[in-house]
């Protein structure tokens, strides 16, 4: 059996020593934006050493990484929550968007890194790739679910109906940074989304 000191124990406290520092450098850009949060800053708040963060993440730009990493690993665990019902999803969503705008920097990171990532070379290409068409094929599954339920319409595409929730989600955070966060992004959001329910539900009701 592995005693703390030994490579178990080793590999357990550098788990949690790593997940301690994603979680500061989550806190830190999400309150104060990517460009202003130096390493140094994410190490006090982690309350370690510059050297103790730097022996697991070697530069700025692979904490990033792991921190979206990390950010979208968390959805995933809360999105186990919900129900198959489909008015759940997209009530579960709007609670989701509404703690993400209290991080307006997490905002501005996911619509920069987003854009950024189109290009193949770029480092977080196949994440944010993989990371969105998989938010398209779990949404499409789950529409198609609601069809054969009964809580849907019969006649839908449900890929299309996907796609199209997920580009207005992006294309809403994109127009809320860049226009100064001037209008009530959950509230334009969830009225978007009560439309689509009232016009695929197989009640005619919204959310």
């Amino acid at each position: 059996m592995a005693t703390s000191r030994g490579p178990r124990g080793g590999y357990t406290t550098g788990r949690a020593r790593r997940t301690q520092i994603l979680e500061a450098a989550l806190l830190r850009f999400g309150q104060d934006g990517y460009r202003k949060t130096s390493l140094a800053r994410i190490a006090r708040d982690a309350e370690i050493t510059d050297a103790g963060l730097l022996h697991h993440f070697r530069d700025k730009q692979q904490l990033l990484l792991a921190v979206v990493e990390y950010w979208h690993e968390r959805m995933d665990v809360r999105w186990e929550r919900v129900s198959d019902s489909v008015r759940d999803a997209f009530r579960c969503h709007l609670e989701d968007a509404t703690e993400t705008v209290a991080m307006p920097g997490m905002v501005e990171l996911a619509v920069v890194m987003t854009a950024e990532a189109t290009a193949p070379d770029h480092p977080a290409h196949d994440h944010f790739t993989a990371w969105q068409e998989k938010g398209v094929r779990e949404l499409a599954d789950r529409l198609r679910a609601g069809a054969l339920n009964g809580e849907l319409r019969t006649d839908l595409d449900h890929e299309a109906i996907a796609r199209e929730c997920v580009a207005m989600d992006a294309g809403l955070r994109q127009q809320w940074l860049a226009g100064g966060r001037s209008f009530d992004l959950i509230a334009v959001m969830r009225a978007h989304l009560d439309r689509l329910m009232r016009a695929i539900s197989a009640d005619g009701q919204g959310l």
